[in-house]
Parts: C-alpha cells; sequence; structure tokens
C-alpha cells in the first residue's frame, strides 16, 4: 500500500515540475523588445507600437551599408535618410509563440522580405525569405544585456 501512494506522489510531483517547466519556458510578446547585436556589425532596438512589433538600426560597429544612407530605397523622398534610426524590421504579430507577418527591409538592396522571429532562449532567430519560406535564409541575434549599456 505505501509503495503505491509513493509512486502515486512521485508521478504527481514529476508532473507539477512538468507543468511549472513548460509554463516557464512560454514566450509572451514583449519578450522580444530590446537591444540585439545582429553578429554582423549592427545594434538592433525592437520595440512594441500600437500592438505590432517594430525594430530600427540602433548603431553600427563599422561601416555602416551604403555609407550609413538608405539610398537603395525605392521611395526616392527616403533615399538621404539616416540608416540609425531607420525602422527595418515592419509590423510583427506575435502568434503562437512567435513573430509573425512582418517584413524585413534590406538597405543593401532596397528590398523588403516576409519574416519570422523566433526567440531561443538569449537568441533571436531571424528568418526571411522571398516566396518560399524553405527557400529562406536565418540568422541568429544576441541579446544585448542592459548591464552592457
Amino acid at each position: 500500500m505505501h509503495s503505491k501512494v509513493f509512486r502515486t506522489a512521485v508521478v504527481g510531483i514529476a508532473c507539477a515540475l512538468f507543468v511549472v517547466a513548460v509554463v516557464s519556458s512560454q514566450v509572451a510578446a514583449g519578450d522580444i523588445v530590446g537591444l540585439w547585436d545582429t553578429n554582423d556589425g549592427a545594434e538592433v532596438e525592437i520595440y512594441e507600437r500600437g500592438g505590432s512589433y517594430y525594430g530600427r538600426f540602433a548603431r553600427f560597429y563599422d561601416d555602416p551599408p551604403a555609407g550609413g544612407i538608405d539610398s537603395h530605397n525605392p521611395d526616392p523622398a527616403l533615399r538621404t535618410r539616416s540608416l540609425v534610426g531607420a525602422d527595418f524590421i515592419l509590423k510583427f504579430d506575435f502568434l503562437d509563440g512567435k513573430w509573425k507577418n512582418g517584413r524585413i527591409y534590406n538597405p543593401d538592396n532596397g528590398k523588403d522580405y516576409e519574416a519570422d522571429l523566433e526567440l531561443d532562449g538569449e537568441l533571436l532567430k531571424v528568418r526571411g525569405w522571398l516566396w518560399f519560406r524553405l527557400l529562406g535564409r536565418t540568422v541568429r541575434w544576441t541579446r544585448i544585456a542592459e548591464e552592457s549599456l
């Protein structure tokens, strides 16, 4: 009788720990907000506006693309704007633990692409594609801790 009670208690505790682990690993919409290192020469600030998520260049470590000017923008009125402060992560919605339905603008060629964003611990997986998601590319950005600012 005691071993049956013990087994029931162990199974109950294991289930409770599993539930706690699953709940604590869930991602909240605002978890993406903050500064990110693109690992290829730039810092990006992701922020929320009107229920959607956007990102802008905060700074470049080295020479920015196109001399730091958005010279390839398809809108002639924007071709002289600075890339620092310019939004290039555009209007992502938080759905099912990921940021979806947004676009990423590439200042190197003036084109924007469909994309998804997904947190993986302190890494942000940024996947962009043209036409088919399978034909896309994923890069990983690293969160910049507030203490290092």
